[in-house]
C-alpha cells in the first residue's frame, strides 16, 4: 500500500496484462511475416522448376523440329528455327527474373500483400 493507502498491484497487473498482449501480437505478427516468407519461397521455387521444365520440353520440341528437317532435306540445319524458339525461351527466362528481383526488392515493404494483388483495386 501508498501512502493514501492504495495498493498499486491492480496497475502491475494490468500492465503487465497490456505487455502480455503487445508480445502475443508481436510474435502473431512476426508468424505471419514467416509464413508468407516461406510461401513465397515455394512460390518461387516451383515457379523455377516450371521454368527448368518448359526449357527441357522447348528443348526436345526444338530437337523433334531439328530432326524432321534434317530428314527431309538430308543438308545443313535452317538455323531461323532455332533462333525463333530460343528466344521465346529467353524471353521467358527475362520476365520471370525480372518478377524474381521485384519479389526480392519488395519483400521488406509489401510482406503482406503478394505482387498479384497489389495492382487490383480492392
Amino acid at each position: 500500500p501508498t501512502r493514501g493507502g492504495t495498493a498499486t498491484q491492480p496497475y502491475m497487473k494490468e500492465e503487465k496484462e497490456k505487455m502480455a498482449a503487445m508480445l502475443q501480437e508481436r510474435k502473431e505478427k512476426e508468424a505471419k511475416k514467416k509464413a508468407l516468407k516461406e510461401e513465397q519461397a515455394a512460390k518461387l521455387k516451383k515457379m523455377e522448376e516450371e521454368m527448368a521444365r518448359e526449357k527441357e520440353r522447348l528443348k526436345k520440341d526444338e530437337e523433334q523440329k531439328q530432326k524432321e528437317v534434317d530428314e527431309e532435306e538430308e543438308g545443313p540445319p535452317l538455323q531461323k528455327s532455332g533462333q525463333h524458339s530460343g528466344s521465346s525461351s529467353d524471353e521467358m527466362e527475362k520476365k520471370i527474373s525480372e518478377w524474381v528481383a521485384n519479389l526480392s526488392l519488395g519483400e521488406e515493404e509489401e510482406v503482406a500483400m503478394p505482387p498479384r494483388m497489389s495492382k487490383k483495386p480492392p
